[in-house]
């Protein structure tokens, strides 16, 4: 068994849940990818959010700092909590001794608490995302170095992106011109795979900012494409997500969001859209709320109020949205195609005008005026929300949202992440398998770790994610992996895809004749201990045991009976395969010969 991974994340939030959002959706391909290379991971998040339940809700365990939103209202002395909070990451990263720290948008911490315990980590990874001009250029430019590796989010439409981390772009690597390993790396996953083009206005930013750009810091800079916890292959169909939501056939599903409900506007934003369109009798409102919410929730006829995290799942369901520019919500809207309309809250790091404009000017979602409140003007949501209900303005919108996203971000973060910790060969194998349908079978499958490394060295001859998926998806339900192995590992080495094939042909063949049994105890008992010839082809040994087990079953013996006929019977005959055959069904024959005898 291979040696496992810690990886601890740094999610210290403002107030939204972007940063535990995007920490959590490159944490779970990082899992998926150390799984496919029969690795184990034991990731840790560090975080102030009081989002807490989209960390359960994806299996992560979070260690948690109340966030300054929570000191504030509780009049808690802010110089008490920062000493506090820097304290707890330092003695949390020592504790914890990861193998690799991942942070997500602030490189020397929200409190600056960083800087002393970026010596700890064996390795680190920055996630770079975008901020206002003139947020924090110095602190930013100043941690980079320290980082092994630097992520960059690229948002669609940004072709020159007016923030002050975009000193860290670079044109990605070309094939002609990169290294072996990157090479490699842009062959599983090159710049073209999320749609990324060198900024062209850079050159010209690096002179007027010279000296702020390390060198650095520009070697160590991937990009990617959005980082988002759920896309589209992930999310429920139109029909189930409609009936998840409890939204009518007839009804026009709209979808009302004023972000993850941390804004200090957030309950006046939404009362707000609520009003401007719930006597609409063929509306049905489906309210966002978020699960920073904490104002008054609003009930009715036509309105879901939804407060849980991954309402993205259910986007297939709606047929529109108005809602604010968050990065999250924004590209999950467009990627899932929802014609949507985005206005802008003000933010201090976040520029939410600059999202919401390039996706207008692409032509992907509507711009919706903002009044200084933060709320959408009112006759400017009633002209926007006519434009939205237009079929034909909504099928181009939709064409065009989805057009707008590339995918593959959170792949992308993790991969750049791994590399770091794992071998090529290896990495470059678990990229080959983490396919979404093979991943999404493996967690459907709750495996660990060893049970996936004893899996990759069975199926080592089909390398594809599909096509592995395809035969593991053929598996019986009533049977576990565990009990597959147990059978595989009697047969001869599968040395290509046609041997793999036809193992898991005798073994559905088996499984089936082991359904009737019923008893699951007793099926573990007799394929642990089920006696097996070398000599004797897989095949015929399969069809006397069938032969057998019909017998037994029609007599009513138990798989524990059966099994110690069966061992009787085939005791020493492991070496002549004619004899271990005729055995098995000398064995067949008495428990049959039990029944007609006991008739």
């Amino acid at each position: 068994m291979t040696r496992g991974l810690t990886i601890v994340a740094y999610a210290v939030n403002g107030a939204g849940i972007g940063h535990l959002t995007r920490v959590l959706a490159v944490l779970r391909w990082m899992r998926r990818l150390a799984l496919c290379a029969g690795r184990r991971l034991d990731a840790y998040v560090l975080t102030t959010s009081e989002a807490g339940q989209l960390a359960l809700r994806e299996g992560f365990a979070t260690f948690k700092l109340p966030s300054k939103t929570v000191v504030r209202a509780a009049g808690l002395p802010k110089e008490d909590y920062l000493r506090v909070a820097r304290q707890w990451v330092w003695h949390s990263l020592g504790l914890l001794n990861p193998d690799l720290l991942l942070v997500d948008t602030f490189p020397g911490g929200t409190f600056g608490e960083l800087g002393p315990a970026l010596d700890l980590p064996a390795r680190k990874v920055f996630v770079s995302r975008a901020v206002k001009a003139g947020f924090d250029a110095a602190g930013f430019a100043a941690w980079l170095p320290y980082y092994d590796r630097i992520v960059t989010v690229v948002e669609p439409g940004a072709a020159r992106q007016a923030t002050d981390n975009e000193s860290y772009f670079a044109a990605p690597p070309s094939v002609a011109s990169s290294s072996g390993a990157e090479r490699d790396e842009v062959a599983d996953f090159g710049s073209d795979a999320c749609g990324i083009e060198p900024d062209a206005g850079l050159a010209g930013w690096q002179a007027t900012n010279g000296g702020a750009l390390s060198s650095v810091a520009v070697a160590r800079t991937r990009y990617v494409s959005p980082i988002l916890l759920r896309e589209p292959e992930a999310c429920h169909d139109r029909t189930t997500a409609r009936r998840r939501l409890g939204v009518p056939d007839d009804a026009f599903a709209l979808w009302l969001s004023a972000g993850g409900g941390g804004d200090p506007a957030a309950e006046q934003t939404l009362m707000a859209l609520i009003d401007a369109f719930e006597a609409m009798p063929d509306v049905h409102l489906v309210v966002g709320a978020g699960p920073l919410y904490t104002g008054a929730p609003r009930r009715g006829p036509r309105l879901t109020w939804l407060t849980e995290p991954l309402a993205v799942e259910d986007f297939a369901g709606l047929d529109a949205a108005v809602s604010a520019a968050g990065f999250n919500t924004t590209y999950e809207l467009l990627a899932m195609g929802v014609p949507t309309a985005l206005f802008a809250q003000e933010k201090i790091a976040d520029d939410q005008a600059a999202r919401a404009a390039r996706a207008a000017a692409a032509g992907a979602a509507l711009w919706l005026p903002a009044g200084a409140d933060g709320r959408p003007d009112a006759a400017a949501l009633r002209e926007t929300f006519a434009c939205l209900r237009d079929e034909a303005t909504r099928v181009k919108l939709a064409a065009q949202a989805r057009a707008f996203v590339p995918l593959g971000g959170a792949r992308q973060a993790a991969w750049y992440g791994l590399q770091l910790l794992l071998k090529h060969k290896e990495l470059h194998a678990a990229v080959a398998r983490a396919t979404p349908r093979l991943c999404q079978w493996l967690e459907r499958q709750k495996l660990d770790a060893e049970q996936c490394a004893r899996l990759w060295a069975l199926t080592a001859a089909i390398t594809d994610g599909d096509d592995l998926a395809e035969l593991l998806e053929q598996l019986p339900e009533s049977f576990g992996l565990e009990d597959f192995l147990k059978f595989a590992s009697r047969l001869p080495t599968l040395a290509d895809a046609a041997d793999l094939e036809a193992a898991f042909a005798l073994w559905v063949r088996l499984a089936e004749a082991l359904r009737p049994f019923g008893d699951a105890r007793g099926r573990v008992a007799f394929l642990q201990h089920l006696p097996w010839s070398r000599r004797a082809s897989p095949d015929d040994q399969v069809r006397v045991i069938i032969r057998f087990l019909a017998a037994a079953s029609a007599a009513g013996e138990s798989l524990y009976r059966a099994l110690s006929v069966l061992e009787r019977h085939t005791a020493g005959a492991e070496s002549d395969p004619w004899r271990w055959l005729t055995a098995v069904e000398a064995a067949a024959r008495e428990v049959s010969d039990g029944l007609r005898a006991g008739a």
